[in-house]
């Protein structure tokens, strides 16, 4: 299953703040090669977005277990603005 946790920041992201959520997704995937991270900007706001898969499973089931993995992982980020959860296809 593919999934998508975009963070939207104030400022751009530091080295930090890469790593950190390159953790969270090496915690929750099945294949640590498909972790992609890639940085937009959205407006006034920085997109940190980090893809990767999960085995396959009902989202529902899974949505809390990223969001508490994600929000452990970057607690510290000052400018942050908002998450958003997606499973594209």
């Amino acid at each position: 299953m593919n999934v998508r946790f975009k963070i939207l920041v104030s400022k751009p992201p530091s080295e930090d703040n890469l790593d950190s959520v390159k953790s969270a997704a090496k915690s929750l995937t099945n294949n640590k090669k498909s972790i992609k991270i890639q940085v937009a900007q959205e407006g006034e706001h920085y997109a940190l977005i980090t893809d990767f898969t999960m085995k396959d499973a009902a989202q529902y089931k899974v949505v809390d277990e990223i969001d508490k993995e994600f929000k452990f992982w970057i607690w510290n980020f000052g400018d942050y603005e908002d998450s958003i959860i997606s499973f594209p296809k």
